[in-house]
């Protein structure tokens, strides 16, 4: 009797001294994030984008203005809620395809639910409540169902873009109460509201990653997956909270865009997914997991704002822009993959 009770005391010992090795090699790889990658990350991404400042300005007199300035950070502020959410899910080797027509999805059920009487209180509740629950969705379908993430995710986005179309079927609902318009017009002394809810997000997205088994586990399930598990992290759960908190940070951008706007159509976040993958790529976080910066996402989306504000100032159309999304993608990946072969991690 005593032999097995041995066994299990030896086994639990090896699985929690497992898990603290996990843990501390996560916190030495996200503190080294935080400082020495940091560093890294600054030619590639604050360089380029003072050259870009730069170059937009040359092109445009109205470019480089306090107030273009302000459109150019309000207008990132969106992405870069939803981009510190997505930079979890990357980090832990897993993607959304979905937020876009997540985030239709929850205008469109939010925006006809005011604008048919519901309180704003509900309505706040309702945005947050509901990109929870079709972020648990994801997150089960992967885990428990056993999908990848890319055709899971590509599976709801088409789904989820169908139900709203479904529900509002082509009407456009607008003149929100003036506590939702606050939220994407309203301004804390100087700054824009949006931009106040875009930065806390980081900050807690930082502080959630970089301090946190939140971050540690993401790394580590990131990293290697098998040996996640075999420390005791229970990795299906994990990612099922990934999936719920970038469903969560899509409602609260769901609640930002619609008081921007002030209205919402069917349409509403088509092509949000590229250009949050985009910037978080651009940002430092690898596609293939193991790795992630929560303050690139905040550089990697006001470059992008940056580039596709100047180029719209100086006359060039959308498919442009469209262009040098892909392009951009296309090229951040393939910077990761040389950088990480040079390094041997290949």
């Amino acid at each position: 009797m005593g032999q097995p009770d041995d066994k299990l005391m030896v086994n639990a010992t090896r699985q929690e001294t497992q898990r603290r090795a996990v843990d501390k090699s996560g916190e030495i790889q996200l503190r080294r994030n935080t400082i020495v990658g940091w560093l890294e990350r600054m030619n590639l991404l604050v360089i380029p984008l003072i050259l870009v400042i730069i170059a937009m300005s040359l092109l445009s007199e109205r470019f480089f203005t306090q107030r273009n300035m302000i459109t150019v950070m309000r207008a990132s502020s969106i992405y870069i809620i939803v981009g510190v959410g997505q930079a979890f899910l990357m980090t832990s080797k897993n993607i959304d395809l979905s937020v876009g027509s997540m985030m239709g999805l929850i205008m469109g059920l939010v925006g006809t639910f005011i604008f048919f009487g519901g309180s704003v209180p509900l309505a706040i509740l309702y945005a947050i409540g509901l990109g929870l629950l079709l972020g648990t969705v994801n997150g089960a379908i992967v885990t428990k169902l056993g999908v990848p993430a890319l055709l899971a995710t590509l599976g709801m986005m088409v789904s989820y873009r169908g139900m709203v179309n479904h529900y509002m079927y082509g009407t456009t609902v607008s003149r929100f109460p003036r506590q939702i318009v606050y939220l994407g017009q309203g301004t804390v002394g100087p700054i824009p509201m949006p931009i106040v809810i875009a930065l806390a997000v980081a900050v807690l997205g930082a502080c959630l990653y970089y301090f946190t088994r939140f971050g540690r586990y993401a790394v580590a399930i990131g990293g290697n997956e098998e040996a996640a598990t075999l420390a005791g992290i229970p990795v299906k759960r994990w990612k099922t909270i990934f999936f719920a908190f970038q469903g969560l940070l899509v409602g609260i951008a769901a609640l930002v865009f619609l008081g921007r706007l002030d209205s919402t159509n069917p349409g509403m976040g088509t092509g949000l997914e590229l250009h949050v993958i985009v910037g978080v790529a651009l940002g430092g976080t690898l596609l293939f997991g193991g790795k992630g910066s929560i303050w690139g996402v905040v550089l990697g989306m006001f470059l992008i704002a940056v580039l596709t504000n100047g180029l719209m100032l100086a006359g060039a159309g959308f498919f442009i822009q469209n262009i040098l999304l892909g392009i951009l993608l296309v090229g951040s990946v393939a910077l990761q993959v040389s950088r990480e072969k040079a390094r041997g991690f290949d």
